[in-house]
């Protein structure tokens, strides 16, 4: 009876000693579903040729790439989340050189020209079937940039031997709007890897890579 009666004494001790450590470790627990990412994307950027076509006659093709420099917001499930942030400080820009003539009676230039932005957008990025590792996902964001136009045209004045050159030159902010489209990988919720396509203001192909912790 005694014997019994101590071991009952035990359990009364031994059980709250079990719940202070299991609080206290629910205290000390770190969450491992991570809220916050940093990342990098590398792009090709440029304007399909049909849609130049629309605005001249002749022109050259107008290509170039962009870098973003990415902070990345998860929901309360992390990566897996069907909605996330997307804060980006974006460089882009293109450029061509050739022929340009606006119709075929107009005189030809023979021009050089690019066109950069520095860009700050923010993307809202919603995710199909977050839950799986490889899902698809799609985004809208709006920003403001600040964009660098320069273009350098020649062209045969009467004398064939005389050539006039022309330079057009502007510094303005512009609006941005980021439509991105494509496929992510989460890697065991640390890093995730895009493969994206969209517009911001251009069209682009390529590839992020982002660090959550």
């Amino acid at each position: 009876m005694k014997e019994n009666n101590q071991i009952a004494k035990r359990k009364l001790v031994i059980f709250p000693i079990i719940l202070t450590l299991i609080f206290c470790s629910s205290l000390l627990a770190v969450d491992d579903i991570p809220r916050w990412g940093i990342g990098l994307r590398l792009s090709s950027f440029g304007v399909p040729n049909s849609l130049v076509d629309a605005f001249a006659y002749e022109h050259p093709t107008f290509a170039g790439h962009s870098l973003s420099f990415e902070l990345r917001s998860y929901g309360k499930k992390g990566p897996r989340s069907s909605v996330g942030a997307l804060f980006s400080l974006e460089y882009s820009r293109l450029g061509g050189s050739g022929p340009w003539g606006e119709n075929k009676d107009s005189k030809q230039l023979d021009i050089e020209g690019e066109v950069s932005q520095v860009n700050l957008t923010f993307t809202l990025l919603v995710g199909i079937f977050p839950s799986w590792a490889v899902h698809p996902y799609f985004g809208i964001g709006l920003g403001v940039g600040k964009a660098y136009v320069w273009s350098e045209g020649t062209y045969a004045d009467d004398d064939p031997n005389t050539a006039v050159k022309e330079t057009y030159l502007q510094n303005l902010f512009v609006p941005v709007v980021h439509l991105p489209v494509g496929f992510m990988i989460n890697i065991s919720n640390k890093v995730e890897i895009r493969l994206e396509g969209g517009f911001k203001n251009g069209f682009y192909v390529g590839g992020a890579v982002v660090y959550n912790f």
